[in-house]
């Protein structure tokens, strides 16, 4: 299918690895010239160089809204102005219960979960603006709608993503400019394998078992019986991206194997 994207100019965030790779990937395979980013700038030469197409390495810690306005200033001496801003950096932060989670962390949580998206998309506003055409795809998580009882700064971050794109979808439709969200069920991520191999360890088990109670215990509603892989959130990111979509604005798009269990969430 042609999802009527070649030639556009697209900026990943935390594009190094994971969905954020995958989605480079998907993107560039559509004709975009994808500039991805993230904060280490060996893994992001790694994997530009492993992508077919136009794709350019910005290392950049998007805390920060002096390195988000470089990525963007970048992006666009290189490939110009800018069409599609997927917003998809983010950290989990550890699995203490809640009257044990400091501060400081919450604030470290929201500030990648949540504001980065916020200073991205401030920063690629004007472009879109101008051109009356953009795509803003942020991913949230299954979280944010349907909460666990243990990661709370994560699911809270989450949940005000998947607020924040409803509300700019308000504020930028007569712009052209289109905001929809993904939320993925677990995937298989590096963040995630990652926390499989700590409670694994904590466990004395092995990671194959932790994923099997964990399918089984913690996420019995995925009725496909897997995990999700990077490409499944990919390919619903691209085709929001796309002029396939062109009439879908202020969605929350579940990537979740049937893990929540409502129809109107």
């Amino acid at each position: 299918m042609d999802l009527g994207i070649e030639g556009r100019v697209a900026i990943v965030t935390g594009g190094s690895k994971g969905i954020g790779r995958a989605v480079a990937e998907t993107l560039a395979d559509e004709g975009c010239r994808v500039s991805i980013c993230a904060r280490n700038e060996g893994p992001l030469d790694e994997t530009a160089a492993t992508i077919e197409g136009e794709v350019l390495p910005v290392a950049g810690d998007l805390t920060s809204q002096a390195d988000v306005d470089r990525v963007v200033e970048r992006t666009v001496a290189e490939f110009g102005p800018v069409d599609i801003l997927v917003n998809n950096v983010g950290i989990l932060g550890s699995e203490k219960p809640f009257h044990e989670i400091p501060d400081d962390e919450w604030n470290a949580v929201f500030d990648v979960n949540l504001m980065a998206t916020v200073r991205a998309t401030r920063a690629v506003l004007p472009h879109m603006r101008e051109r009356g055409w953009g795509r803003i795809i942020n991913v949230a998580s299954e979280a944010g709608t349907q909460p666990d009882a243990f990661k709370t700064h994560y699911d809270a971050s989450k949940a005000a993503l998947i607020n924040l794109t409803k509300n700019l979808s308000k504020a930028y439709g007569e712009d052209g400019i289109l905001v929809n969200a993904v939320s993925p069920s677990t995937t298989k991520t590096p963040l995630v394998e990652n926390l499989f191999e700590e409670r694994a360890a904590a466990l004395g088990t092995s990671v194959e078992e932790v994923e099997h109670r964990f399918l089984t215990e913690d996420r019995p509603g995925i009725v496909v019986g897997r995990l999700g892989e990077p490409a499944d959130t990919a390919n619903v990111v691209a085709f929001l991206a796309s002029e396939k979509a062109a009439f879908i604005t202020g969605a929350n798009y579940r990537v979740d194997g049937g893990s929540i269990s409502t129809m109107d969430a």
